[in-house]
């Protein structure tokens, strides 16, 4: 896929998605990206392509999304979801409403690449990266506020950001030392009490 910039937010269906989804499929797509936008109040562009995922993609990568950074002017977002025709809808609005978390933090200013307010943490698993800890964290009630057709406060954003230090930062306190160790207890409480357990397995 070749992505260039026109300053506007648009939403493509490339790879087969535009056959195998249904105009509802589309229109729940279509709908769900600019909700997604307004609740995190985004101005730059979004361009998200919803893409058919292939058996060979399935075989190659786990990823059932990506979110690619500010890279045509430095103003520009890309959104790809890959979607499996026989997922349900919800499982697909799921996937859409964590790269648009990752959108968030990008506009935010506290995802530049592989570093988070600063610190290049490029070395983290995964699992231990606060973008995702935030974006698992989230994304099925980011995903419920547009079933709602509710938009959450401030204040919830605020918290939201607040959970993923406090995971994080556990994470920190513990040195790392505790994925060698498997010493999980600790982080599992802090993770549970903040709504975060699942994503670290807990």
């Amino acid at each position: 896929m070749e992505f260039e910039s026109n300053n506007k937010s648009e939403i493509f269906f490339v790879d087969g998605a535009e056959k195998s989804l249904t105009d509802n499929h589309k229109d729940a797509f279509t709908s769900g990206a600019a909700h997604f936008l307004e609740i995190f109040n985004i101005n730059h562009e979004v361009d998200v392509y919803v893409s058919q995922r292939s058996i060979l993609h399935k075989y190659d990568s786990r990823a059932l999304a990506w979110h690619k950074p500010p890279s045509y002017n430095q103003n520009n977002s890309v959104v790809c979801v890959y979607v499996d025709p026989k997922a349900s809808l919800e499982e697909m609005m799921i996937s859409l409403a964590h790269e648009m978390i990752h959108v968030w933090q990008t506009d935010r200013g506290d995802l530049v690449g592989a570093h988070w307010k600063g610190q290049d943490l490029t070395h983290l698993p995964y699992q231990f990266q606060p973008w995702e800890i935030e974006a698992h964290g989230n994304q099925e009630a980011i995903a419920e506020y547009f079933y709602k057709d509710e938009y959450p406060n401030i204040t919830t954003l605020n918290e939201m950001m607040l959970k993923t230090d406090k995971v994080f930062n556990a994470l920190v306190d513990e040195g790392l030392t505790i994925i060698k160790r498997k010493k999980w207890l600790k982080i599992a409480k802090v993770a549970a009490t903040v709504g975060l357990g699942a994503l670290i397995g807990m």
